[in-house]
């Protein structure tokens, strides 16, 4: 608390002060002479300043010889010389092109965005905050050419994908920009889960959940190598700049207090089929009725009912006799059925058990800011609170954010700034994998979720879950030790990242400055996971905690020139810097269950506990770089830049390496409407282009391997072990290098209303570290080395549009386009074939894998289930005797089979505008790329997704014939297909009528017609042709990416003055907010989640194993300014 009023003294100590000067005074008015308030007054050749109250007055003290700058977003600038006046006033007229907008770029330096030589992109704040999204990155979705953004599966607090401008990286799943704020650079990781063999989706989320929103004045997107040269190799996959707020805005001591609520509604499942029920595949049956033979109906799936005591027709879901957890069986009829707990209920399908299965989620978010400014500083301080009721049960996050930042003139040549960012965030049982279980399980269909869910049915009274050996009434219920998990069991992670920056400046003449800078980003997290136990009286359990700290710290010297010499200005920025980061962990865990059950602490382990520790990651790199900047007649733009580092990760033990790497770039651009008199259509026209380099250490300890502690086992005990790693270094390993050109174009026309932004790149990234495979006779599996070139080309468009411009009304449209290409070359021979990025190629539940191989696209997809073909490029089948039905073939080799990135992405966003009330609309698109999918794969397989309906009845497209095969004489059927494929050579079957045939080589029509086989039952073709065992590549689970998203709908509303002022307000604004409305249109089968990838790695982003469901974020927001 002391502190707490500490601070507010200083803040106060801030408004109260004065300096000694001559004093000016004036009011800076627009063309119809109203005050403009919030316009900065600057010392021109300092950092000495002020800003205008709300009636647009001002007052600052400067020598008498000084010039003041006035500068307004918007409004062009103004200068005025003092000339020992001490009355001032301006008039600003509006700037309608924008030709001195000013924006953060590398290094958090302010420029003019005629200077830029390169693209980037800014948004502002408020566009962010009100997307209300845990992760703030989400809201930048279609807001800038060149951004990719996607979410993941993780739920509530999961990780986004974000990249720009491809991947650069081959050897690193992470191919995504970091984050700088304020200055402070914030490493974006990744979530990487295993889609493959892990059906659990849990995300806590990195730090990005940590940032607050509320305080951001500007977003900048720096895309290619020029924008991010000044970064380092940390910038290689770009950067996103965030500039928070401070108390420049205004003069005075004001408070915004903002207040917002939102709901989470999950409105949409992909589509399943609720027609049929519980039943196994054709020729499969071992229930129901008997003929004279006492043989079971194998092919009447449809109508393969049990029976009571009595005779009478009935189902059980009981032990699910009728298929082993597939859909396949009878239409759901009303008829009786023994439900789970024995009670006879109605024969039918829950088509929304799972949209049961998910609460509505709830949000709240409360921020309070103070800030002012007087001639001596200015300061900002602000606290907020989010609270978020996640969509799954028990899934909550809780965020604490504090941030104060003050600047101070200690003299007129001296500014110090200070600032520091605090926030504690908890996030409690993220979402997983619960809509997997109504599809990949026994209760798909019709499991009744709001029955099944309550408590007194999972849990016995004994405490643990319900077990038919202790009588329990409830035991054979299936998903009882989901919910016993979801409800009882605890997973919390709890972060704190503290950030303080301190920055001192010493203006030494009027035309160069010296800053000194230091910062930390100290990210802490603590895990605690809580498991009761199951068994009888809770018996089993566990409990783990973990502690895990991410330090860096920086320190910076730069010097800043500007000078003029005639015609040309000149600008000069030299810097220093030293970098360092150190990870450590510890974890501690119990084993053999607990010795008390429900209670949860180390000493209850029943077994000795499980503990590791260590601290790795420790990495450091100093470096000094330059920029260069001169200008002619504001027109003819040109900047070099240059950066050497000197990183550890590239220092042998032995003090010898290529650790050192110089990277140089050089951006310029034209403003051709100022050098030629073009008609007065043409408002504004720059063309532009860069070429830059960016270097690219590795990780730490990738050169120096260390030993590991093994033990081996005798018969006299334990012998301990140093082992050693089996993968070898290249003594001359390399830094990589990524080689940016870019050149673009800028023009605007009929005073903006029509504008157009283009830019073509190519990013050639060499000297890819990775590992290649080395002889087993070696002793060894890998060397470490440089293995070959990743190049990016691309095209990027932003066309503007305002359609309409009254004095009342106004329509603006933004429309981005952008397209990349990522091809791999120049693989060293060691590599093989190809280069395994992600999954298998032949092996596991989706048999896909991304690749890299010569020539080829980043991330090509590849399969040895892709379907056999013949020469002549027909689909070889295979012939099930058992079933009378015949299945695609896999081909066993591994083929290309599609791409992991899209074509293209696109965007578009319209603005309404009509006196105090606006009104926006976001589109965003994707077209290209493949996703692979465990749900449609499965589901369809099983005949729990609508996919599953093809041919099996008429009304869906099935044939109708009776057969005349001996185990199925007599009997019609109405699922039939005629599979599209020739059978393979010496292909023999049995017809109906008992004669063996040789078929190879004929299609199956061919075959059907000749009276040798009858129509293939659906479910055995659907099942077999998406199996484990035999499934290929099909379009049932297999497809390329299409969809057109309503991203965002917004409307808010400026109340009157009037109305503002009965509260002693200034200004009350309120909007509401809709986010992940719905896709206007969307290729996947079953209408699957486009979005629904696991993890956000980018050699991996072609899973899907959670069966996302789709969620839109209703949020009503009230904010007033004092």
């Amino acid at each position: 608390m002391r502190k707490i009023f500490l601070i507010l003294g200083m803040c106060f100590a801030l408004l109260s002060s004065a300096y000694a000067q001559q004093k000016v005074t004036g009011t800076v008015t627009d063309e119809d002479g109203a005050g403009i308030p919030g316009v900065s007054i600057i010392q021109k050749g300092t950092s000495r300043g002020t800003i205008t109250n709300i009636d647009g007055e001002y007052s600052i003290d400067v020598p008498g010889e000084a010039t003041l700058v006035f500068e307004f977003v918007g409004m062009k600038d103004v200068e005025e010389q003092v000339t020992n006046r001490s009355v001032i006033d301006v008039t600003m007229v509006v700037d309608a092109v924008g030709i001195d907008e000013v924006v953060v770029t590398a290094l958090g330096i302010k420029r003019e965005v005629k200077a830029l030589g390169y693209a980037m992109t800014e948004v502002k704040g408020e566009d962010i905050v009100s997307a209300n999204t845990v992760n703030p990155v989400l809201a930048l979705q279609g807001k800038s050419a060149g951004l990719s953004i996607g979410a993941s599966d993780g739920g509530l607090t999961g990780n986004s994908k974000i990249q720009i401008r491809g991947v650069s990286v081959l050897n690193s799943n992470n191919n995504q920009p970091i984050f700088v704020i304020d200055g402070v650079i914030v490493e974006n990781g990744i979530s990487n889960a295993s889609a493959d063999w892990s059906g659990n989706a849990n995300d806590f989320g990195n730090i990005l959940k940590n940032l607050n929103p509320d305080d951001y004045e500007s977003v900048s997107v720096l895309k290619g190598a020029a924008a991010t040269a000044l970064y380092g190799s940390r910038g290689i996959n770009g950067a996103i700049v965030i500039k928070n707020k401070d108390g420049r805005g205004r003069k005075g001591l004001g408070v915004k207090v903002t207040q917002s609520v939102g709901i989470d509604h999950v409105y949409k499942i992909p589509d399943m089929q609720f027609e049929y029920g519980p039943g196994t595949l054709a020729g499969y049956v071992g229930y129901g009725e008997k003929d004279e033979n006492g043989n079971y109906y194998k092919f009447d799936v449809t109508q393969a009912y049990t029976r009571d005591i009595n005779g009478q027709q009935v189902m059980t879901k009981i032990g699910n006799p009728n298929g082993d957890g597939f859909l396949w069986g009878p239409k759901y009829d009303g008829r009786p059925i023994e439900d789970y707990d024995g009670v006879i209920r109605t024969y039918e399908g829950y088509p929304d058990a799972m949209l049961d299965a998910y609460d509505t989620g709830l949000s709240t978010n409360t921020a309070v800011a103070l800030n002012g400014a007087s001639d001596k500083g200015s300061f900002y301080l602000s606290n907020s609170y989010n609270k978020r009721e996640g969509t799954g049960p028990t899934n909550e996050f809780d965020r604490y954010s504090l941030l104060f930042k003050g600047s101070y003139n200690l003299a007129s040549w001296l500014r110090a700034d200070a600032s520091v960012s605090f926030t504690n965030s908890k996030v409690t049982n993220p979402g997983n994998d619960l809509a997997t279980s109504y599809v990949f399980s026994n209760w798909a269909g019709w499991y009744d979720t709001k029955r099944w869910k309550n408590r007194d049915v999972w849990q016995a009274s004994h405490g643990g879950t319900p077990n038919g050996n202790y009588g329990d009434e409830y035991a054979n219920v299936p998903g009882n030790s989901t919910w016993f998990n979801y409800y009882l069991d605890s997973q919390v992670r709890e972060e704190q990242v503290t950030r303080p920056i301190v920055r001192l400046t010493a203006d030494l003449t009027d035309w160069m400055s010296v800053t000194a800078e230091a910062n930390m980003n100290d990210y802490t997290t603590f895990y605690e996971n809580k498991d009761l136990g199951t068994g009888y009286a809770m018996e089993g359990g566990s409990y783990q905690i973990r502690h895990d700290r991410d330090v860096s710290r920086t320190g910076k010297l730069v010097v800043n020139m500007s000078k003029e010499f005639g015609d040309f200005n000149v600008n000069a920025m030299v810097g220093g810097e030293l970098w360092d980061q150190e990870k450590s962990f510890s974890r501690t865990w119990t084993n053999g269950g607990l010795i008390v059950p429900g209670k949860f602490y180390m000493a209850n382990s029943k077994q000795t506990l499980g503990t590791e520790a260590k601290v790795f990651g420790t990495k450091q790199v100093n470096s000094l770089y330059f920029l260069g900047s001169v200008s002619w007649r504001e027109q003819l733009f040109l900047d070099i830049t240059g950066r050497n580092d000197w990183s550890s990760a590239l220092v042998y033990t032995d003090g010898t390496g290529n650790y050192s790497y110089f990277y140089p770039s050089v951006s310029g651009s034209w403003l051709f409407t100022e050098t030629f008199a073009l008609p007065s259509a043409f408002s504004f026209g720059k063309l532009r282009a860069s070429w830059a380099q960016v270097g690219n250490d590795t990780n730490p300890y990738d050169i120096n391997r260390g030993y590991g502690l093994g033990n081996w086992e005798v018969e006299s005990g334990n012998v301990y072990l140093n082992t050693k790693s089996t993968t070898l270094v290249d003594p001359n390993i390399k830094p990589e290098r990524k080689n940016s050109f870019e050149i673009g174009a800028d023009v605007r026309l009929f005073e903006n209303r029509l504008s157009a932004d283009v830019a073509y790149y190519n990013e050639a990234i060499t000297n890819q570290i990775s590992t290649v495979p080395l002889p087993s006779e070696s002793g060894l599996s890998n060397m470490l080395t440089n293995v070959g070139t990743l190049t990016n080309s691309g095209f990027e468009l932003t066309l503007g549009f305002t359609p309409v411009r009254t004095k009342d009304f106004e329509w603006e449209s933004t429309f981005n386009y952008w397209h990349n290409k990522t091809v791999v070359s120049d693989l060293v021979d060691e590599v093989g074939e190809y280069k395994s990025l992600a999954g298998y190629v032949n092996y596991g539940n989706f048999r896909v894998g991304s690749v890299a191989f010569e020539d080829g696209e980043y991330g090509v997809l590849m399969s040895d289930t892709k379907p056999k073909e013949d020469a002549n490029g027909n689909k070889i089948l295979t012939w099930r005797s058992g079933q009378h039905s015949a299945v695609l073939t896999r081909s066993y080799e591994v083929q290309e089979v599609g791409k992991i990135n899209p074509d293209f992405e696109g965007s578009w966003d319209n603005t309404f505008r009509y006196k105090n009330l606006s009104l926006s609309v976001l589109l965003d698109a994707r077209f290209g790329g493949h996703i692979a999918s465990f749900n449609n794969k499965y589901g369809t397989a099983y005949g729990m997704m609508e996919t599953s309906l093809v041919y099996r009845d008429e009304e869906h497209g099935g044939m109708t014939w009776t057969s005349q095969y001996p185990d199925s004489e007599g009997q019609t059927f109405h699922d039939g297909m005629i599979p599209d494929g020739v059978f393979a050579d010496g292909q023999e079957v049995v017809t109906p009528l008992g004669e063996t045939v040789n078929v190879g080589g004929m299609s199956y029509q061919e075959a059907y017609e000749a009276g040798y086989v009858e129509p293939t039952h659906a479910s055995i073709w659907t099942y077999f042709n998406s199996a484990w065992s035999s499934g290929v590549v099909n379009d049932n689970w297999f497809n390329e990416v299409k969809y057109i998203a309503l991203r965002n709908i917004s409307i808010g509303y400026n109340l009157p003055k009037s109305l503002a002022q009965r509260i002693k307000a200034q200004n009350l604004y309120v909007s509401l907010n809709a986010r992940n409305i719905g896709y206007l249109y969307n290729s996947l089968p079953n209408h699957l989640n486009p979005e629904s990838f696991r993890g956000t790695s980018s050699s991996a982003s072609y899973y899907e194993r959670s069966f996302t469901p789709y969620t839109a974020t209703y949020t009503m927001s009230v904010s007033i300014d004092f």
